[in-house]
């Protein structure tokens, strides 16, 4: 289980990081729009496998982005506070399969790291 929190506070889970990956656009990935923890609420950090590819536009124009592709692994200077300020800030879930609250997902958290 991979839980995602993006800068909108809005906190999504996803089954595995397959579905994280078809989900999260990797180039707001890379822009850090998102916050990624596995089910004991450990830090999970991208680590990019492949690099988003940006292809320059003419007169200012962006151009297009796209490609890119990441593993998640944890971030071993997780202190454990990420997850619980993570959470403070949530004012909304997105709909899923596992979860039908925020305070579901966070007891479940809460019982994975008491084992």
């Amino acid at each position: 289980m991979i839980i995602v929190f993006a800068e909108d506070q809005t906190v999504s889970v996803f089954p595995d990081v397959d579905s994280v990956r078809r989900e999260c656009e990797t180039v707001d990935v890379e822009k850090g729009v998102y916050s990624f923890f596995d089910e004991f609420g450990r830090h999970l950090l991208p680590r990019w496998t492949a690099p988003v590819q940006r292809k320059g536009g003419l007169f200012g124009w962006m151009g297009s982005v796209g490609g890119g592709s990441f593993e998640l692994e944890l971030n071993l200077q997780d202190n454990g506070l990420a997850f619980q300020t993570s959470m403070a800030n949530v004012v909304a879930m997105e709909p899923n399969r596992m979860f039908e609250t925020i305070a579901d997902l966070a007891r479940l958290v809460a019982e994975n790291r008491g084992r």
